[in-house]
């Protein structure tokens, strides 16, 4: 990645190109899962920044992407209350882009929302979150075996099993 963002800033130069923001996420990403969480939040706002000036306000897909991102850096960190800030805005981006679309985009979103609330001891808005979730899951994916159905059941469990509900978990 590392050399590909070399090429791609002899090519652009300093410009607010799309490429080189994919590139700083890229290495965003694996600088994350080093555990480097400074210098994975260092990327992953480069590419914000870049995305920012190239498509300003407008709700699009990749700013969603770039605060998911660093919404599960300040998660790691622990860090809840950036934590939200970030996811929020991304499912408020979602939200705009998607309208009241199934989109796993925004189960995906819900699911760190509701992380951050589990995480933080607040069960009821963490069942709110995951159901949500699960909800828009099922209706994408219906009746079928998918993974991230079975996750959403997992999480759901988690929190009923955290609060002692044993039956239900």
């Amino acid at each position: 990645y590392n050399k590909c963002l070399a090429i791609q800033l002899t090519v652009y130069g300093d410009s607010n190109h799309p490429d080189i923001a994919s590139s700083y996420s890229n290495i965003g990403s694996v600088y994350r899962s080093q555990g480097e969480h400074a210098k994975a939040l260092e990327c992953y706002n480069k590419c914000l920044a870049i995305q920012l000036t190239v498509y300003g306000d407008s709700n699009h897909p990749d700013i969603a992407s770039s605060y998911s991102n660093i919404g599960s850096v300040y998660r790691s960190q622990g860090e809840h209350a950036k934590a939200l800030e970030c996811y929020n805005k991304c499912l408020a981006i979602q939200l705009t882009v998607y309208g009241d679309s199934n989109h796993p985009d925004i189960a995906s979103s819900y699911s760190n929302i509701g992380s951050v609330y589990r995480s933080q001891g607040e069960h009821a808005k963490a069942l709110e979150c995951y159901n949500k979730c699960l909800a828009i899951q099922l209706t994408v994916y219906g009746d079928s075996n998918h993974p991230d159905i079975a996750s959403s059941y997992s999480n759901i469990g988690s929190v009923y099993r955290s609060q002692g509900e044993h039956a239900k978990a």
